[in-house]
């Protein structure tokens, strides 16, 4: 063990002293980036939560101010979230890019498509028969604000 240990004493008696300073300097360098990359992560995960939540209150997470024309008030708030989503996509990694897209374009088709007042009253009418549309809105966007979670 001591001829191990004399070795690597005599390597770093050999070799110069600047690259294993620079090396050092390199992974500090990183560390701190990296420490910097994850508090912005978080900040934007944290305001994306906010705002979504902020601007679907009364529908998300539970229902309690669910308004008529809901297809009408869901197209108006259309322009706001995707801002919002574009703006949270420069903090959604790479892998996980199409999942989010996919997760926007199904909240989009959603509510142009596929979210009446008929619907939501004959979901309510024959539970259990009919797809129940405040479910499937809380799972879209459920799905859209699990890409927050860091």
């Amino acid at each position: 063990m001591n001829e191990f240990t004399d070795q690597i004493a005599g390597y770093f008696n050999q070799v110069p002293m600047w690259p294993l300073v620079l090396l050092g300097m390199g992974i500090v360098v990183t560390g701190i980036y990296e420490l910097f990359h994850r508090k912005r992560r978080a900040e934007a995960a944290e305001e994306f939560r906010s705002v979504i939540l902020s601007t679907l209150s009364g529908l998300y997470p539970e229902p309690t101010n669910w308004p008529k024309s809901i297809d009408t008030y869901l197209c108006a708030r259309l322009p706001v979230m995707q801002e919002i989503i574009e703006y949270f996509k420069q903090n959604v990694p790479q892998e996980d890019l199409p999942a989010y897209n996919r997760d926007w374009d199904n909240y989009c088709h959603f509510c142009r498509a596929e979210v009446t007042d008929d619907k939501c009253t004959a979901a309510e009418m024959n539970p259990g028969i009919e797809p129940d549309p405040k479910k499937t809105f809380h799972t879209l966007v459920s799905n859209l604000l699990r890409h927050a979670n860091y």
